[in-house]
C-alpha cells in the first residue's frame, strides 16, 4: 500500500530515509521538468533537487497541511531556483565590475608612463632634462628650445 504524501511528510520528520527516498521519486521528475520550464539547465535542475530534498529532509515539520506536499515541494524548488539565478546574476555583476574598462586601462597607462617618465627624466644629465622639458612639456621646437637655452640645436 502506498503512504500518501502527507504520510510521508510525516515519517520524514521522524526520521526516515525510506519515505524521504519514495516522496523523491513520486516528485522529482516533475520538479525538473517544471524547472527545465522556468530555464534551469540540466544540472542546475538537479542542484536544485537536491537542495530542494535536503530542505526536506531538514525541516519537514515546516509542512503545516494547507496545500498539497506537490505544491509545497514547488514553491521550496522555485524558491530556491530563484536564489541560484540571483546568485548567478549577482556574480556576473560582480565580474562586470571588477573587469577593467577601456578608461580604466587608458588611465592606468597613462600613471605608468608618467612614473616611468619621470624617472627617466631624473636620470638625464641636468642639462639634457632642461631641454627635454622644453620640447616635450613646454611644446617648443627643438629651435626655439635651444633658442631659448642658448645652445645649438
Amino acid at each position: 500500500m502506498r503512504r500518501t504524501d502527507s504520510r510521508l511528510l510525516d515519517a520524514v520528520g521522524r526520521g526516515d530515509a525510506s519515505a524521504l527516498r519514495d516522496l523523491y521519486d513520486a516528485h522529482a521528475r516533475l520538479i525538473a521538468f517544471r524547472l527545465r520550464r522556468e530555464g534551469a539547465s540540466v544540472e542546475e535542475a538537479e542542484d536544485v533537487l537536491q537542495e530542494t530534498f535536503l530542505d526536506v529532509w531538514r525541516t519537514s515539520e515546516a509542512y503545516r497541511g494547507d496545500a498539497e506536499v506537490a505544491g509545497w515541494l514547488w514553491g521550496i524548488a522555485y524558491r530556491k531556483y530563484l536564489m541560484l539565478v540571483r546568485g548567478e546574476v549577482r556574480l556576473r555583476h560582480r565580474e562586470e565590475r571588477a573587469r577593467p574598462t577601456a578608461q580604466d586601462v587608458d588611465e592606468e597607462e597613462e600613471r605608468v608612463l608618467c612614473i616611468d617618465a619621470g624617472h627617466a627624466l631624473s636620470e638625464l644629465k641636468p642639462d639634457l632634462r632642461v631641454a627635454f622639458e622644453a620640447v616635450a612639456i613646454d611644446g617648443l621646437s627643438t629651435a626655439e628650445a635651444a633658442q631659448r637655452l642658448g645652445v645649438p640645436e
